[in-house]
């Protein structure tokens, strides 16, 4: 969907799309959740640039919920690995992130960057946010119906 309209000087400005898509993060603390759906909505209108910085932000925003400090997010990174919150693939994934984030925080925007290089972000994103967030409440969940099922077996 594109929507367009003319600005006070009869210029054209065409919007893509219509309104933004972000993504849904369930079991993601909230002011987290909002900052990686704002980065996939960053993605959705071309806007891959600041979709980067947003997951960098992110990855920044959980080290600090998991109480993990650092001087830098390279040793935030290492830390969340070092304390098991994060495995060392995902570590990697966050890396990633960090290197390309790094370039757009720092205004090193002599390189383009791609609709591949933000998907791939994105990606790792997600998978981060899963590993940290929505896995471990899964497991929670999966524990306490077993429980509850040991404790009521009539039921």
């Amino acid at each position: 969907m594109i929507a367009h309209y003319f600005d006070d000087e009869d210029s054209h400005v065409t919007w893509y799309p219509a309104l933004s898509l972000g993504r849904e993060f369930k079991e993601v603390p909230q002011h987290i959740a909002d900052a990686a759906s704002e980065a996939y909505a960053c993605f959705s209108i071309r806007s891959y640039r600041a979709a980067i910085l947003m997951a960098r932000s992110v990855l920044e925003a959980c080290a600090k919920d998991k109480n993990v400090t650092g001087r830098t997010l390279a040793s935030k990174i290492d830390a969340l690995a070092d304390n098991g919150i994060i495995s060392p693939q995902i570590q990697q994934e966050a890396h990633e992130i960090r290197y390309l984030g790094n370039e757009m925080a720092h205004g090193d925007f002599t390189e383009p960057v791609s609709e591949e290089d933000a998907d791939d972000m994105l990606g790792f994103l997600a998978t981060f946010l899963n590993y940290v967030y929505q896995m471990p409440a899964a497991i929670r969940r999966r524990q306490e119906a077993r429980r509850n099922r040991a404790a009521n077996p009539n039921i």
